[in-house]
């Protein structure tokens, strides 16, 4: 399934040039990417802590610190609270944050302009908690315009293409949330190179990836695949 998965992909990825979809590698390593966090209304930000939970969990029990899971999480801005500390959080448990501008939003349908306002604003907030560079932006629902392209090359530090992944997720819809089905899915997208995506942003959605979590890493691990950052995936391989 990989192979017939990645030759899709490339296709795809031929298409719309503007986007990333996966690097190309023949080293086993994948991302696992986090999208919509955090969930809105949670001053303690209770629910991501779940998911970080889970990737550490897993990663306590593997010995060589090299192999351990580090993922790209993609933060919507105004689902943060006030008081929220879960960017130096993320930051703290070895994961990369990236850019998932101010609200949960079909950007394609935007004015180019308001894209490029609200991509500033989001990074301006990312930015005051987060001790890593943001390289990397992700338009919601996963489709952009030709259009906003230029705005994207136009933000220093930014990588010159959108962040997409190898596989349409379905795990922010019912029946297809239910964890099992959510780790054998994501499972059927991997290959060298592949970016994966899941989803927080509720309390119901990231109790499920939570859940779906060490599925599926167990599975990437039994099949000897490193998860990576995207930008260690982009840097390093």
């Amino acid at each position: 399934m990989g192979l017939a998965q990645q030759r899709l992909v490339q296709q795809v990825a031929r298409a719309f040039p503007d986007g990333l979809f996966y690097k190309e590698t023949t080293e086993r390593v994948v991302t696992l990417t986090i999208d919509d966090v955090p969930t809105p209304g949670e001053p303690e930000d209770e629910s991501t802590q779940k998911i970080l939970e889970a990737i550490a969990e897993h990663n306590r029990q593997i010995e060589d610190p090299d192999r351990h899971v580090r993922a790209t999480f993609f933060i919507i801005t105004s689902h943060l609270s006030p008081e929220s500390t879960i960017i130096p959080r993320i930051r703290a448990y070895g994961h990369e944050v990236a850019n998932h501008g101010i609200v949960d939003d079909t950007t394609a349908l935007q004015h180019p302009e308001l894209f490029a306002l609200q991509m500033r604003e989001a990074h301006n907030r990312i930015c005051k908690d987060c001790n890593q560079p943001i390289r990397w932006y992700r338009p919601g629902r996963g489709l952009y315009a030709k259009s906003m392209v230029p705005k994207l090359q136009a933000m220093p530090g930014y990588e010159p293409r959108f962040a997409l992944a190898s596989m349409i997720p379905v795990d922010t819809f019912k029946p297809t949330d239910n964890a099992l089905f959510s780790a054998w899915y994501v499972s059927r997208f991997v290959f060298p190179g592949a970016i994966l995506v899941m989803h927080g942003g509720s309390a119901e959605r990231s109790e499920k990836t939570a859940a779906a979590i060490p599925l599926l890493l167990d599975y990437l691990q039994r099949k000897d695949y490193r998860v990576v950052t995207l930008s260690e995936l982009w840097d390093n391989y």
